[in-house]
């Protein structure tokens, strides 16, 4: 099943069409979720892959931090930029 992403979205200035193919079981999950939520196929899987983008970023941004840390006691400051950068992350 092709979908349509963000092609009519209001969020966005400028959206670029993409056709995404998905197992059926998922689509009609997609379907039955856009459908509850009284949004577009297209609206739902945006966010989802927002949110999805989003959290992979949230993620390294903190293997980075542990990564530099290593074994040694972590400066309180390291984990305020740590904090900083996941809120910098969440804006939209």
């Amino acid at each position: 099943m092709g979908l349509d992403v963000g092609s009519s979205s209001a969020l966005c200035s400028y959206c670029m069409r993409l056709n995404v193919h998905l197992p059926d079981d998922l689509a009609r999950l997609l379907k039955q979720a856009a459908l509850n939520e009284g949004k577009s196929m297209s609206a739902l899987t945006a966010e989802a892959l927002a949110l999805y983008l989003r959290e992979r970023r949230r993620r390294a941004l903190g293997l980075k931090v542990l990564e530099r840390a290593g074994k040694a006691p972590v400066d309180p400051k390291a984990l305020e930029a740590l904090e900083e950068g996941r809120r910098e992350l969440d804006r939209p």
